[in-house]
């Protein structure tokens, strides 16, 4: 369960240090969201906001596990699912043969992802990014929408190619 406080409830560390500008932004993101924040929260968000490498939540644990030894793997997943449904990250399905792990996205821009064959997600340059979703006309994505029964509607374009990418995810 979510329960919504206020920024005072985000312990800074365990000296009570002052925060920094960046870390004040990521608890005001956190508590605007309704999400308790702890500690191991505001360092999780604030190691996949750093990330661009699309991590795995193993990935991120390893890369938090820098930072706070204690944190444990179902500690990341558990925020992970949080942040995902609360609209702060996207969870990346891995469709990729032999590696189910999903990836995690917490840009929250419209963009598309790039997936090759060995489950490494890229970001398509925003303009790209943008062409491409404004070729798909309104009409088609509300008469796709209004097809599948959903209000929103999310895109995948998956495009085999011999050059060994996989191109996949519209948001």
């Amino acid at each position: 369960m979510v329960s919504t406080n206020h920024t005072s409830d985000c312990p800074t560390t365990e000296s009570e240090r002052p925060l920094s500008t960046r870390e004040h932004a990521v608890r005001s993101i956190l508590t605007k969201s309704g999400i308790r924040c702890t500690r191991p929260r505001l360092l999780i968000y604030e190691t996949l906001c750093d990330s661009k490498a699309h991590p795995t939540a193993e990935e991120l644990h390893q890369t938090v596990k820098q930072s706070a030894q204690g944190i444990s793997l179902a500690t990341i997943y558990n925020t992970l699912d949080l942040l995902v449904d609360n609209g702060l990250a996207r969870r990346i399905a891995n469709r990729c043969p032999g590696s189910g792990a999903s990836r995690y996205d917490a840009d929250q821009d419209q963009h598309i992802h790039l997936v090759l064959n060995d489950g490494t997600v890229l970001d398509a340059p925003k303009h790209l990014s943008k062409q491409l979703h404004d070729a798909i006309p309104q009409e088609l994505m509300d008469e796709l929408a209004k097809h599948a029964g959903v209000d929103a509607l999310k895109i995948e374009i998956v495009q085999d190619s011999p050059s060994s990418t996989e191109h996949a995810h519209s948001h």
